[in-house]
C-alpha cells in the first residue's frame, strides 16, 4: 500500500511538473504553496464515486485510476464552495504515517507552504486495520475476529498522539494555514436485529445488530481519539487555526440500514463497485464538505 501512494504522489509531481513547465526543485524554491491541500485516506479521495480524476499508471504498470481520487470528492465539492482550487494527496489506505508523507512530499514540491490559507485531513482509520475487521467478522463471530477487534481497539489510543504529530508537522510547513481535522461517520444506524447492507457474490450480507453497534463504538471510539489529538495539539502550542469537525453529526439518520436516504454505499460486488463498499458515497462527500464550510472561519 504504501508502494502504492507514493507511486501516486510522484505521479502527482510528474504532473505538476509538466503544467508548470519546470522541475520540482524549481518548483519548490519558487512556488509558496497552494491556497488549499486536502490530505487524507480513501474518505478524502471520494473512492468509490465515478468518475475518478487522477487515472495514471501505477508502479506495476497497469493504466488504472491509482489513488481514486473522485470529482465527488469533499475536498472538490469545498474547493468549488470556496472558489479556490484543491491540489489532494489523498489516496486509499493511507494511514496517519502515510498522511505524513503525503505533506512532506507536497511541501518539498513548494505545494504546502506559506499561501497555503487551507488544509484538511481525513485520517486515523486506517491505523487500525478496520477492514481486516470487517472482513474477518463478516461472516460470523469466529476466533479470528475477535483477535482482529481486539487488536484494532488496542490500537485507538495511538491515533491521538499521532494526529496531533502530524498536525505540528504541517503547521510547520504551512504556518499561515487554517489547518482542519476531520472525524468519521458512523457506518450504522439503530438496528434492531440484522443489517443488511448489500451483497457480494456469495449473496446477502447481512450483519447482526451486536457486531453494528460494536463498529460504530469503534467509529465513535477513533473520532474521540482524533479530537483528543487536535486538542491536545492547541493545548500545548495555544495554536488556534485548527479545528475538530465531527462529520458524525452531520450523517446522522443517514447510515447504512438506517432511518433516512443512504449516504454511505454498503457492500457490493465486482469492479470497480468493490471500491465503494463503507465509503461515502456523493451524497455523503457533499455532507462532508458542508459540515467543514460550515466550521470555517469567516474569510
Amino acid at each position: 500500500m504504501k508502494r502504492r501512494i507514493l507511486a501516486a504522489i510522484a505521479a502527482l509531481a510528474l504532473g505538476l511538473t509538466a503544467v508548470l513547465g519546470t522541475s520540482s526543485a524549481a518548483v519548490a524554491s519558487h512556488t509558496p504553496g497552494a491556497l488549499y491541500v486536502a490530505l487524507g485516506d480513501s474518505e478524502a479521495a471520494g473512492s468509490g464515486n465515478m468518475p475518478y480524476v487522477d487515472a495514471v499508471v501505477d508502479i506495476d504498470g497497469n493504466g488504472v485510476p491509482d489513488c481514486q481520487q473522485s470529482k465527488k470528492s469533499y475536498p472538490t465539492v469545498l474547493s468549488a464552495a470556496l472558489g479556490v482550487p484543491v491540489v489532494s494527496a489523498a489516496c486509499p489506505g493511507a494511514t496517519t504515517a502515510d498522511v505524513r508523507e503525503q505533506a512532506a512530499y507536497l511541501h518539498g514540491l513548494g505545494i504546502l507552504g506559506s499561501a497555503t490559507q487551507l488544509v484538511t485531513i481525513t485520517a486515523g482509520v486506517n491505523d487500525i486495520q478496520w477492514q481486516m475487521v470487517l472482513e474477518l467478522c463478516s461472516g460470523g463471530a469466529t476466533q479470528a475476529c475477535e483477535d482482529a477487534k481486539d487488536a484494532a481497539i488496542a490500537r485507538i489510543p495511538a491515533i491521538g498522539e499521532a494526529i496531533a504529530q502530524l498536525i505540528f508537522l504541517i503547521r510547520g510547513f504551512a504556518p499561515n494555514a487554517y489547518i482542519v481535522v476531520t472525524g468519521y461517520p458512523l457506518l450504522f444506524g439503530q438496528v434492531a436485529d440484522s443489517c443488511t447492507i448489500g451483497a457480494t457474490r456469495g449473496g446477502p450480507v447481512r450483519l447482526p445488530a451486536d457486531f453494528v453497534l460494536e463498529v460504530n463504538a469503534g467509529v465513535a471510539g477513533i473520532n474521540s481519539a482524533i479530537l483528543g489529538g487536535v486538542m491536545g495539539y492547541m493545548g500545548a502550542t495555544g495554536d488556534l487555526g485548527v479545528d475538530y469537525v465531527p462529520v458524525a453529526d452531520a450523517f446522522m439518520t443517514h447510515g447504512l440500514c438506517d432511518t433516512a436516504d443512504r449516504w454511505i454505499y454498503g457492500a457490493s460486488a465486482g469492479e470497480p463497485n468493490k471500491d465503494r463498499a463503507f465509503h461515502a458515497n456523493a451524497a455523503g462527500q457533499q455532507a462532508w464538505a458542508m459540515a467543514i464550510l460550515g466550521q470555517l472561519p469567516p474569510r
